[in-house]
């Protein structure tokens, strides 16, 4: 800072007050440029946010609106195209199965715990486990699981909605129906509600922003039924299920909404070049006449003008008339497909390889690591979005209606529910089931939950064991992989129970051998027979 003449003259009058002048002059600099400072380093290190030659053709003006607002109509535009697409284009049904598949598999499995627990574990598996539970009466609840993962990549939500039906015999009378995202009443907009919130795109809300019901269509709006206006649906009877990727986010977006557009360009460029060969093939040839002919130059009746080309054609032309082919500048691939799938696949969060079927540039290792990169996406879409919007309530559901028929008896508090979905699926059965065998010695991972994660209900399958075990004993068979008498290395178990000697004699010949091992062994040690 310069110090001027009055600046001199006042501290040398009057210290105190000169002084106190010249600190505030000071910090008034310093701020000015340490302001002038930051913009300059806001301009260098944020070079996005500048408006320059190179972002002057990117509009942004519509991500400054809310997740709602931002959606509008183009929600309809979204699930149509993506619709066409999984109709049309097998790349995009090829990746909503990936999708589907790899997260539900053979199904998403409840463990109860609680009160009665076993109780409500066994009539929730005779419900589930059978197309009771839905209301058209053809799929098990696993199945609408995988509806639901269908209708997520497709449309982007979808919606389940609760009917309850007394049937006789049936402990739990209720009934699951997916709709689609269709039957939401897009149109129903009111910043005000009877619920005391807004009405957003058909999803009522009360004051504090929790949903408290839908607007719903009878019947679904491109039917030709639906002459009845939307009704309010309680939120308690619908489950809205969707991935919410904005905070404050009412409806879901189509998960294939990134890879839209370049699936579309190249379902377009892979037809125009197979136009391209099948023309390329059309070999033809054109006789002129060199004659006078007609002496106007007309092409006569006999002789109609050529319109299409076959393979092997041979046309007659009127004198005077020449053919003339248009040359396209080629077309060249050069890996465009190869580059195109690898970012769809990277859009849906699956693997190219997974979605082309092509592995020819993968070892085991680079194989084995996308895998896992991918199922993390999975566990996401089971544990975020499967278990907790799907999976959880409708077990809720399930133990209400269990209560209200009486079959549970007095409970003080309904049976609750921890649920295990599939596993990978494993690339090397040999050291993955050595790595679960592992993990249940050392107390890691339960019995149980191995069986779970396996798509086995762990109290059937145990039950299943002890009932072959005593068939073993009955026709006195000892199998190699008994763990009752023989080690994972073959070997005799150390305090295995021997066989007694008159039931070893109605074995089967080829058991014999290994009884007799058993016998020599255990008379070296001295052990009784």
């Amino acid at each position: 800072m310069k110090i001027s003449g009055l600046d001199k003259l006042l501290v040398s009058l009057a210290p105190a007050w000169g002084t106190a002048r010249l600190k505030a002059r000071a910090l008034t600099e310093r701020l000015s440029t340490l302001e002038a400072g930051g913009a300059r380093e806001a301009k260098r290190h944020y070079e996005a946010a500048s408006q320059t030659q190179r972002t002057s053709g990117w509009p942004t003006q519509s991500n400054f609106l809310d997740a709602d607002l931002s959606l509008g109509l183009s929600l309809l535009w979204l699930r149509g195209h993506a619709r066409d697409l999984i109709r049309n284009n097998g790349w995009a049904r090829r990746a909503q199965r990936i999708v589907a598949n790899n997260t539900v598999g053979w199904g998403i499995v409840p463990k109860a715990s609680g009160p009665k627990a076993s109780k409500a574990h066994t009539l929730w598996r005779k419900w589930a486990g059978s197309t009771d539970c839905a209301v058209e009466g053809r799929k098990n609840f696993y199945g609408i699981q995988h509806l639901v993962m269908r209708s997520l990549v497709e449309s982007g939500e979808v919606l389940i909605q609760r009917r309850f039906r007394r049937v006789r015999g049936r402990e739990i009378n209720l009934e699951l129906q997916v709709i689609e995202s269709d039957y939401l009443d897009h149109t129903k907009l009111l910043l005000t509600s009877d619920s005391g919130g807004p009405i957003i795109r058909g999803v009522e809300f009360d004051q504090y922003m929790r949903r408290a019901g839908y607007w719903l269509f009878k019947n679904h709006p491109g039917s030709g039924r639906n002459a009845v206006p939307s009704s309010f649906v309680p939120a308690q009877d619908v489950l809205h299920i969707f991935e919410e990727e904005r905070p404050g986010q009412t409806r879901g977006v189509s998960w294939l909404a990134a890879a839209i557009v370049p699936l579309k360009d190249l379902s377009d460029l892979e037809d125009a070049e197979l136009v391209k060969q099948k023309i390329a093939a059309c070999f033809a040839a054109f006789v002129t006449d060199s004659g006078p002919g007609d002496a106007m130059g007309e092409q006569s009746e006999d002789d109609p003008l050529v319109e299409t080309f076959e393979p092997g054609m041979i046309s007659q032309l009127p004198p005077g008339k020449t053919v003339t082919f248009g040359v396209p500048p080629p077309a060249t691939l050069d890996g465009l497909p190869e580059r195109t799938l690898r970012r769809v696949a990277a859009s849906m969060g699956i693997t190219y390889e997974e979605l082309s079927g092509d592995w020819s540039k993968v070892n085991f290792s680079s194989a084995r690591m996308a895998r896992l990169a991918h199922w993390a996406n999975v566990h996401h879409w089971q544990q975020n979005i499967l278990i907790p919007q799907l999976c959880g309530p409708v077990w809720d559901w399930a133990m209400e209606a269990l209560e209200l028929s009486g079959a549970l008896g007095m409970v003080s508090e309904l049976p609750a529910a921890e649920w295990t979905p599939p596993p990978m699926p494993m690339l090397e059965p040999d050291k993955e089931g050595l790595a679960y065998s592992r993990l249940i010695r050392n107390g890691i991972m339960s019995l149980s939950a191995a069986l779970r994660e396996q798509g086995l209900d762990p109290e059937t399958h145990l039950r299943e064991i002890a009932t072959d075990n005593e068939l073993l004993d009955k026709l006195k068979i000892i199998l190699d992989s008994d763990p009752r008498y023989t080690t994972g290395q073959g070997q005799q178990q150390k305090d295995a129970v021997p066989m007694p000697e008159e039931a070893a004699r109605d074995l089967a010949p080829e058991v014999m051998p290994l009884v007799h091992l058993m016998a020599r062994a255990l008379a070296e040690k001295g052990v009784r027979k």
